[in-house]
C-alpha cells in the first residue's frame, strides 16, 4: 500500500472519530440551571445563596460559579464560589449600601454540562 493511500485512510478515520465524538458529547450534554434561592430583600451579614442543578433537578457539587453583584451605578462586586455536595454555594453580604442590586450568576459548563446564566434583582435594606 502506498503512503498517499495510507495517509488518506488515516485522515478519514480521524474525521470519523472526531464527528462521532462531537455527536456523542452533543447527545449526552445536560442543560443546567443556576438559580438564586435567597430572599429578594437581604441585610448585610446575610448570604446570597445559589443552587446549581440540571434539567432533572440533579445537583452539581464541586462546580465553579461566577457571581457579580451590581449596584445601580454599574459598580460590580465579583465573587467565584464552588458548589458544595448539595449543589449550593453562597456569598456573604458585607459593607453594602442600602439599595437595589442586580445579581448575575454564570456557570461556564463542562464537556457534558451546558453553560447557564441567571439574573436576579436584590434589595439590601438594613432598616435605616
Amino acid at each position: 500500500m502506498d503512503t498517499k493511500r495510507l495517509a488518506i485512510y488515516v485522515i478519514i478515520i480521524i474525521l470519523i472519530a472526531a464527528v462521532g465524538s462531537f455527536l456523542y458529547i452533543s447527545g449526552n450534554s445536560h442543560n443546567t440551571k443556576v438559580e438564586v434561592t435567597s430572599n429578594k430583600t437581604l441585610q448585610n451579614g446575610k448570604f446570597v445563596e445559589i443552587l446549581l442543578t440540571d434539567e432533572y433537578r440533579n445537583v452539581y457539587p464541586g462546580e465553579v460559579v461566577d457571581i457579580k453583584i451590581l449596584d445601580d451605578s454599574g459598580w460590580a462586586n465579583k465573587y467565584q464560589v464552588t458548589t458544595d455536595d448539595n449543589g449550593e454555594a453562597n456569598v456573604e453580604l458585607v459593607t453594602f449600601e442600602n439599595g437595589n442590586y442586580t445579581i448575575h450568576c454564570d456557570y461556564n459548563g463542562t464537556m457534558f454540562n451546558k453553560e447557564s446564566h441567571t439574573v436576579y434583582d436584590l434589595v439590601i435594606d438594613d432598616g435605616y
